[in-house]
Parts: C-alpha cells; structure tokens; sequence
C-alpha cells in the first residue's frame, strides 16, 4: 500500500508558537484508523522524526500515525500539565480533520516510547469523553508511577536540575504531591475506562525505567477489568523501540507483529 507523508502540520499553538506533527496515511479512500504518536526523550526532548519508521511500517499496513511535538520540560519550566494537554489537542485536531483526511474519527489510540508512553497513557485514561476520546492505547517502555521515577531519578542523579521527574513537575514531591499523583498515570486507571483495550511492552533489562513500573502498570490494569496484551523484550535496552525495523533479529522486528495483531482487534 502506497504511503502519503505530510511533514509539520501544525495542529495547534500556544502564544504565537506552534506545536506541529508529521503525518503518514494510507492511499486510498479510506476512512483509515489512526495513532498519534508521542515521541520519548524524558519529557525534555522530543523528535517527531524519530517515528518516522513506525509511520511508513504502519500507513504501509492500512494505519494512520501523527508523530506529534509537545510542550517540553527544562530545570526552569515546568510540562505537566502541560505536555498532556498537548496529545489531547492531537487528538481533537486529527477527529476535527478526518472527513478530509480519509480517518476513521471513531477509530483514533494512542502510541507511545518511554516519556511518551507516560503521555499517552495520561492522555488516553483521562481524556475520557467528547472529542478527546481514543479507542486503544500502546505504551511501550513507559513511566506510570512518577514519585517511583523520582525516587530512581534521585539515586541516578541527586542535582535537582537533572532530575527529570521533578522538572516535568516543577517541584519535588514534597512539595507538590498531589500533582505526581495527577502526573501518574497508575493513579487513573478505573473501571469507567476499561473499554480501552492496551498493549504494554517493556524490557527485562531496562536501566532508565525500572521493568517494574510497566508491570504494576499492566497488572493494575487487568484488576480493573481492561483488556490487556503484554509483550517483555529480553536483554534489550531502553531505547528499542526506535532501533530499526530492518533489523530482522531485533526487538522492533519482533514487537511489530504484535502490535499489528493488537491493532487488528483494537482499533
């Protein structure tokens, strides 16, 4: 199937500044399903272009991907909730835009790596209703507990400014804890939102996020009643999802398949 790759739609802006997306859909009449996909980098950087793989793989199958910019964090600017806002807005802007863009409205999830895996699951467990709704989630390598983040962030590095957790927040949890258990998406999960089907994947070996965090996350979501698909990488980094698809032996090769699978029943 024939790929159409629009590069920096702008989908919103916040003071004159725009926030833009780079869009891959299937030729074709359609209407298509779709993903927005939040890119990774600790809240503090974000590539869009580092889907773009994932983009070509998925419109090439009959799947939609808009890899979006969010609001980033820095030791001087806070990004909750900012950056959650941000994915939200996505997602109204690509149900806004199906009729012309060949989507399926009702048929939108969410996709995403690491920060992005926490963004997505804050987005697709509170944006619950009206036009913010999506169908399915995926969340690969994900932060779901922010005060456990925290606590590992703190142990890594205990200078303040490299404390990645605490600049999402712009505070410690000392000080602001209320907002770490606003910013976790562990803390959302209900049964009201159990039609949501999700695939969570992480790796065994992971040294940036604890595989712990991936595991209370999936199995809070199987007590609550959610339709849950898991999938454990063995001896891969944190950063496997953005390794090439090419790589027949490698872990992207091998989770590919099961997110097809997944998305086939899903969304």
């Amino acid at each position: 199937m024939s790929v159409i790759h629009r590069e920096s739609v702008t989908y919103c802006e916040h003071a004159g500044a725009p926030l833009r997306g780079d869009l891959y859909l299937p030729e074709g009449k359609g209407p298509f399903p779709i993903l927005i996909g939040v890119p990774g980098g600790g809240w503090r950087i974000c590539v869009r272009a580092s889907l773009r793989e994932w983009g070509m793989y998925l419109a090439s199958r009959g799947y939609g991907l808009f890899a979006i910019d969010y609001r980033l964090a820095t030791a001087e600017r806070k990004a909750f909730p900012e950056a959650v806002e941000d994915v939200l807005e996505a997602v109204r802007f690509i149900r806004r835009s199906a009729s012309g863009l060949s989507i399926d409205s009702l048929r939108i999830g969410l996709i995403g790596a690491s920060a992005g895996a926490h963004l997505a699951a804050l987005a697709g467990l509170r944006g619950d209703s009206g036009d913010a709704h999506v169908k399915a989630l995926v969340a690969v390598c994900g932060v779901y507990d922010l005060f456990r983040h925290w606590q590992d962030d703190l142990g890594r590095n205990p200078e303040p400014q490299w404390n990645i957790a605490r600049n999402l927040i712009g505070a410690d949890p000392y000080e602001n804890p209320s907002a770490y258990f606003e910013a976790s998406p562990l803390r959302h999960i209900t049964y009201a939102r159990n039609q949501m089907p999700v695939l969570v994947s992480w790796s065994t070996s992971d040294d940036i996020v604890d595989p712990a965090q991936s595991e209370s996350f999936a199995r809070a979501l199987q007590q609550a009643r959610f339709t849950v698909r898991t999938h454990r990488v063995v001896a891969a980094s944190h950063f496997w999802f953005g390794e090439s698809l090419q790589e027949a032996s490698g872990a992207t090769a091998s989770f590919a398949p099961r997110l097809m699978q997944f998305l086939s029943l899903a969304l």
